[in-house]
């Protein structure tokens, strides 16, 4: 709180003197320290923005909320002479309410933001900003389709308060842009909300607030089909503020149940009204879902056109199960899908077998033995892939869980489903860790104030790494570097305590989903004592 209010009353003081501050030195000296800020004219209806990137990350955060740098990739500011940050921003502009033109024939770039336009090319010192030459303090380069600038000086360009934190290796620049509907960001909070959208009751669906919410879910369907991933508390009560999701965010994608959880809504409303236009936002996403799979029988985490690790096949947060559920109603013509066409019961159909055939073929084997599944596989080579920079190619002791629940949900297993719940059950019981547990410990030292250790408990405690070594089926530990750890102590702090590397989903699934499961179909259970 202390440093917002230092922030923010060094911005006012900048606004009142109303000076701009700039320096372009032709040569940066090792040993320069950070330029000054600038300043940003005052307006009455105003919003503050901080942007922040650390060093060894490849995210950037605006007021908190975290994004990557470069979609899909694992892209990492640099630190040049001088302490200047060199990175990327052609993800940060939009989501600031400023927009971004990328050149690839020139390699150059042009970023508007508050009424500032400015024009960069690779390679060169001299740009344009407002069609006035200027010189930056580093010439920018041209990387993989992406301009990386001087952020120290881009952002001074715009009017924002820079600071270099020299001991948290982080780079800050707050900005005062006007109020608009790309700033003004998405209303959260309400009676219904992203993470509630499927909880609703078929009386809600018939009542007017139903139909409404039912409008608003439409209105936020993209040209293609699907839907993007909004935060799980944003307001379904009034219009999405579609303005407010720049770069990747607008994008379609069936992560964190985007999608599917849209389609089944819109069934659920267009069974209570019968209204045309729910059934034809539903005919759209279920297009989407089947121009989506890919001929090996996948789908990606986003489509199209997905970046970097978003374009592996994703067995994560249960993307593919969500995608096979809302298939075999559809197949089966039954539930809240029962209008649908035959036509459309046909192609589900095809696609869900197609989709189970490859949950089958991508069970992992380690020495001979099926075990579990990994979270995310390669688009082309079904290989084990790595996700996020931390999440190394892996069994997961999480996404596996999620894929047996779906495979126990079929009503008439066949011998090989049946066996690849047997053995990666089996793989579950014995991948547990019994007599330890993940406690919290208060350290105001600290960056977060506290910090996770691992203690032991009692012997009926039991919990599963969240990753398992594919040859030697051990924990598996990273972090931001991507290298392998075998243990949680040697995890850097930032991963330790802002990730879930251990998991408990697998209790309920071995202590009464499986023998459900087995009784059920009268199978014998593999299972040992939990």
């Amino acid at each position: 709180m202390r440093s917002l209010c230092r922030t923010t009353c060094l911005i006012i003081s900048s606004l009142l003197l109303g000076n701009a501050i700039a320096q372009t030195p032709a040569i940066i000296p090792t040993n320069m320290p950070a330029p000054p800020s600038g300043s940003s004219p005052s307006r009455a209806d105003s919003v503050l923005r901080t942007v922040a990137l650390i060093m060894g990350e490849p995210n950037y955060s605006i007021d908190g909320g975290y994004q990557e740098l470069e979609e899909g990739t694992y892209s990492q500011p640099e630190l040049l002479p001088g302490e200047r940050m060199f990175a990327p921003i052609s993800e940060i502009l939009p989501n600031l309410g400023g927009e971004v033109a990328l050149d690839a024939d020139q390699q150059a770039a042009t970023f508007s933001l508050a009424g500032k336009t400015l024009r960069l090319v690779a390679g060169q010192r001299e740009a344009l900003l407002n069609g006035q030459p200027v010189q930056t303090d580093i010439a920018p380069q041209w990387r993989n389709g992406n301009l990386w600038v001087s952020l120290y000086w881009v952002f001074d360009q715009f009017g924002a308060y820079t600071k270099w934190d020299k001991t948290r290796q982080r780079f800050t620049a707050s900005l005062i842009l006007p109020a608009s509907k790309k700033t003004a960001g998405l209303t959260k909070g309400g009676s219904v909300v992203e993470a509630s959208l499927d909880k609703q009751s078929t009386s809600f669906w018939a009542s007017s607030e139903g139909r409404k919410v039912a409008e608003v879910v439409l209105g936020y369907q993209n040209e293609d089909g699907g839907w993007p991933k909004l935060d799980r508390d944003t307001s379904l009560s009034v219009p999405v503020n579609r303005s407010a999701l720049g770069g990747f965010k607008i994008k379609s994608t069936i992560d964190n149940d985007s999608t599917t959880k849209q389609i089944k809504a819109l069934a659920s409303a267009y069974l209570a009204s019968r209204d045309d236009r729910f059934r034809a936002g539903i005919d759209k996403g279920l297009d989407y879902l089947l121009a989506a799979q890919l001929p090996n029988g996948g789908w990606q985490q986003f489509w199209p056109n997905p970046q970097g690790y978003k374009a592996r096949i994703t067995f994560n947060d249960d993307a593919i199960a969500n995608v096979l559920d809302v298939l075999r109603d559809v197949a089966g013509r039954r539930g809240d899908f029962s209008f649908v066409s035959q036509r459309q019961a046909q192609r589900a159909a095809a696609a869900y077998d197609a989709g189970l055939a490859l949950i089958l073929k991508t069970q992992i084997r380690v020495a001979g033995k099926r075990t579990g599944w990994c979270g995310q596989y390669d688009e082309t080579t079904l290989a084990p892939a790595m996700g996020r920079a931390f999440e190394l190619p892996s069994i997961s002791g999480g996404e596996s869980v999620n894929v047996v629940r779906f495979l126990m949900s079929i009503d008439k297993p066949s011998a090989e489903v049946i066996q690849a719940v047997q053995d990666a059950v089996s793989w579950l019981d014995s991948a547990k860790i019994s007599g330890l547990k993940r406690a919290r410990r208060e350290d105001r030292t600290l960056e977060y104030g506290f910090d996770f250790v691992m203690e032991k408990a009692d012997a009926r405690d039991v919990t599963w790494a969240r990753f398992y070594n594919l040859e030697t089926g051990r924990p598996l530990f990273s972090a931001r570097d991507s290298q392998p750890r075998d243990r949680f102590e040697e995890v850097s702090y930032e991963r330790r305590v802002k990730y879930n590397w251990y998991t408990t989903e697998a209790t309920p699934l071995l202590a009464e989903d499986y023998p459900a499961w087995v009784k059920r179909l009268g199978l014998k259970s593999v299972l040992g004592k939990i």
